[in-house]
């Protein structure tokens, strides 16, 4: 059963990322961490394939939130075969598609990829996607956050941001989630982010968690497994690592929540725009 967050605002998913396990087996590992739904990473031929082995939500409370395929692959026969079965699996709950884009892209590359008329004929929500090769440090990465988020405003898009990667561990967090403002509407991060001790690529991963936290918006949080090389990840592992960072995310979610009726942002130090 899920449980509940001090926030009607934000879910907390796992994601199938690392797993390579059939959806239905990430489906009960999801319903045993008691989080709100599955996130399914089908940006590869085999996770494509696993993703089709879902069962009813019904059958245990866990529909699929969101599902991440290649922006090349956004329009392809494989990709529809998969929405299809996500679609007679759970006809009352439309999942948001994630459209990943490459490391490198363009204006021209976004236009190509989210134009209009393609995107009207796709019955899916869809968002645009970041992958964490995507994520840099420096000023000219923030301008282009900034440019991503004005195109996203103007196709009217969300944008998911996946940090479970090797990303540039200089990415400069808050500054980037405040750049894509309430565009964002996924953020994806490693199960070892969501600690106080978390160090490396996680600590940032868990610097973005708390601003996307305190931005007061929709925002889902996909969690994916600790990678245990060399041994594959099992259910019971990942499991384990939703249930700890389901915690951890429902206490921030907590002293948020706490700092806005006391009208104060604690992380910021400055009035609450809902504080008297």
């Amino acid at each position: 059963m899920s449980r509940v967050l001090p926030s009607a605002l934000i879910a907390v998913t796992l994601s199938t990322r690392k797993m390579f396990v059939p959806a239905s087996m990430a489906q009960d590992s999801a319903a045993a961490a008691g989080v709100a739904g599955l996130d399914i990473d089908a940006t590869s031929n085999v996770a494509a394939w696993l993703a089709t082995r879902l069962r009813e939500p019904v059958a245990n409370g866990v529909p699929v939130r969101s599902v991440w395929l290649s922006s090349e692959d956004l329009h392809s026969p494989r990709s529809r075969r998969l929405l299809k079965v996500i679609a007679q699996r759970q006809p009352d709950a439309t999942p948001l598609v994630v459209a990943v884009l490459s490391g490198a892209y363009t204006l021209r590359d976004l236009t190509r990829t989210f134009e209009p008329g393609r995107l009207n004929a796709q019955p899916w929500p869809v968002a645009l996607g970041l992958a964490s090769s995507a994520l840099r440090g420096g000023r000219p990465h923030l301008v282009q956050l900034g440019g991503i988020r004005r195109f996203a405003e103007e196709w009217d898009l969300s944008v998911a941001v996946d940090m479970s990667g090797q990303f540039d561990p200089t990415w400069e967090a808050e500054a980037a989630i405040s750049r894509l403002g309430d565009r964002l509407s996924i953020l994806r991060i490693s199960a070892a982010a969501p600690s106080r001790a978390a160090v490396g690529r996680d600590r940032v991963a868990c610097r973005a968690l708390h601003a996307a936290i305190d931005r007061d918006q929709e925002l889902d949080i996909a969690v994916t497994a600790v990678k245990s090389v060399p041994f594959p990840i099992t259910p019971r592992v990942a499991t384990y690592g939703a249930s700890r960072a389901m915690d951890y995310i429902t206490e921030r979610a907590a002293v948020h929540a706490e700092a806005l009726r006391d009208g104060i942002s604690r992380f910021e130090g400055s009035s609450s725009s809902r504080g008297n």
